[in-house]
């Protein structure tokens, strides 16, 4: 009996041996299981672990610094299995630091003005079925990134929560925010084009997302750094009014809009500095981007001659979306900005690192309190990455593996400790609850709406609290500052 049992026990080793060594981890891809009709063709995608996946579906069209039209229409089928180009950029800089190259993990793609793509994740396709959506706008500021530069920007974790995952690719830095219209009104929107693009993939996912299982009347746009302000700036957009109901803000608490005529003054530096004028400015529409960079570079710096940043990382960093007075019509603090967003409600928050992002936080917040009968749900994540010896902290984008649930995908950044996954699971099941009727509310966890009186705000880690104006954490924050590690390549 002994024997028996021993060898029972000797058979179920070798089969849990056998499922670590070779997971159950299941990829579909024929002509035949993820086909999706949009209103432009037939798409194919893949399924991986039950999750409906579809990359690089091109939702506009765009000459160079012209406003975004409708895509082509195709006959047939359509591959939709890998990301699209992104938009052109300065080379990133960071990949000279060894920490950073680690930490991050960035994939660049490849570059093209041709950078209209976005990525669908989704639990069902043509099933009836109508779940959140949820949008992502990746950071960079307004100058560099895509839906596909970090690793845990993948939708899939996040889709078996029974949300819709969208992400986007858009124009970015001079080819989305330099404002030439100067040179006539061919060029009229050239200084808002990459927020035109964002209100493009909106409307597509409006025409479209009902055959990929998702409602297009209960969409939650949200993004990080670069990306909250984009939410900011939608929510202050006309054309974006009704194509999404909620908006999340992580650590780009932005509120701030290019003045036409300073963005107006850069465009012409930059195009005397081509060598162009009124006659021939439509040249600019085939100038290789290195000459567009350099040029609009030195034009920048010639301004900011002491600015590290443009130095280091080229025009891109001063281009922002320029208010125009048509799509943007208003600064993002105005009243009349009510007339757009109101009743909006949205979580707003930054990292224990970031305290001089606060201040922004509380301000947007009480921004949007002013706008109606918003409501606000603030936030500080303070889960320190265990890495290079707790240097690295809450530092600028620590939060996204844990909203995106994608702890492994992140553990070069976060590390990958059981307190981790129980962390990413929480705080992703808060945001799809934020998602799915505006109240981030999950079993016993109530987040507190936020008032301008007690300031609540909830502090999200191993043990999740909610604090209120004057707690001594606040002041904590001030010294939780990144420091620099042993070694800088």
């Amino acid at each position: 009996m002994r024997r028996h049992l021993f060898l029972l026990a000797a058979v179920s080793c070798l089969a849990m041996a056998a499922c670590d060594r070779y997971p159950d981890h299941s990829v579909i891809v024929n002509s035949t299981d993820a086909l999706v009709k949009t209103a432009y063709g037939t798409l194919c995608g893949y399924i991986e672990d039950g999750i409906y996946t579809f990359k690089g579906i091109q939702y506009a069209k765009a000459e160079r610094f012209m406003p975004p039209q409708d895509p082509d229409s195709w006959e047939g089928v359509q591959t939709a299995l890998y990301y699209g180009h992104q938009c052109y950029q300065s080379p990133r800089m960071t990949w000279e630091d060894d920490c950073e190259a680690f930490l991050y993990q960035w994939d660049d793609g490849t570059q093209s003005d041709d950078c209209l793509y976005l990525n669908v994740w989704t639990k069902g396709i043509n099933d009836g079925a109508k779940r959140p959506v949820m949008v992502w706008l990746h950071g960079g500021g307004f100058a560099m990134g895509a839906s596909s530069e970090l690793p845990f920007y993948d939708g899939a974790n996040l889709a078996k929560k029974d949300v819709v995952l969208v992400s986007i690719n858009h124009r970015l830095n001079v080819l989305g925010y330099m404002d030439l219209s100067d040179f006539g009104e061919k060029y009229k929107y050239s200084g808002v084009a990459g927020i035109m693009d964002m209100v493009k993939a909106l409307e597509w996912v409006n025409k479209n997302i009902a055959a990929f299982g998702g409602d297009p009347d209960n969409v939650t746009i949200f993004g990080q750094s670069g990306g909250g302000g984009k939410v900011n700036i939608l929510m202050g957009t006309p054309s974006a009014k009704g194509l999404f109901h909620r908006g999340i803000i992580e650590s780009g608490s932005m509120l701030n809009l290019m003045a036409p005529e300073t963005s107006r003054e850069m465009a012409r530096l930059t195009v005397e500095n081509l060598g162009l004028d009124e006659k021939t400015i439509d040249k600019i529409q085939t100038i290789p981007y290195s000459e567009l960079l350099a040029a609009s570079t030195d034009a920048v710096i010639s301004k900011n001659p002491d600015n590290f940043f443009y130095r280091m990382y080229g025009s891109g960093m001063w281009f922002s979306p320029t208010l125009d007075g048509e799509v943007i019509p208003y600064p993002l603090t105005d009243p009349r900005v009510a007339e757009i967003s109101k009743g909006l409600p949205t979580i707003i928050g930054c990292n224990s690192s970031e305290y001089s992002m606060l201040n922004g936080v509380f301000n947007n917040a009480d921004v949007r309190i002013k706008m109606g009968d918003t409501k606000s749900y603030l936030y500080v994540f303070a889960k320190p990455s265990p890495h290079m010896d707790g240097s690295f902290g809450t530092n600028h984008c620590t939060e996204m593996p844990f909203v995106f649930n994608n702890i492994y995908l992140g553990r070069f950044m976060v590390g990958a400790d059981k307190s981790a996954y129980k962390l990413a699971d929480f705080m992703s099941d808060v945001w799809v609850s934020f998602a799915k009727d505006g109240v981030p509310d999950v079993k016993k966890f109530k987040w507190e709406e936020y008032n301008p009186e007690t300031k609540p705000i909830v502090v999200f880690n191993d043990k999740t609290v909610t604090i209120h104006d004057g707690d001594p954490f606040i002041d904590e924050m001030k010294n939780m500052k990144r420091e620099t590690w042993i070694y800088r390549r």
